[in-house]
Formats: structure tokens, sequence, C-alpha cells
């Protein structure tokens, strides 16, 4: 039994995990969006949404 679970947005249930992602996700834009190069800056943003969205509702435990 997980007492810490708590439903987050959408009904979806917040792991560790998930917010490790989350996290790793926003040091990725953080870092490459100053970026000169537009392919670097864009693809760190693009890698950052699809990682966090697959990992908040594709239920990969």
């Amino acid at each position: 039994m997980n007492f810490f679970a708590a439903t987050g947005p959408f009904g979806t249930n917040v792991s560790t995990d998930q917010l490790v992602v989350v996290n790793l996700a926003a040091i990725l834009v953080a870092t490459t969006f100053n970026a000169p190069q537009k392919v670097i800056k864009w693809g760190g943003l693009i890698i950052a949404v699809v990682t966090t969205t697959c990992a908040i509702w594709c239920n990969h435990h």
C-alpha cells in the first residue's frame, strides 16, 4: 500500500520516477534553450516534451 500516492491532473498517479523525468526535462530545456543553433534549441524542447508526456501518461513501470 502506497500512502504517498497522489492523484495529479487528469487522474494521473505521480511517482518518484515521473518526477525525476520531469526534473531532468526541465534541466534539458534550461541548458539548451539559449543555444545559438536552432536544432539544439528546439530539439531539446521537443525531447523534453515527449519524454515528460510519456513519463506521465504511458504507465511504464
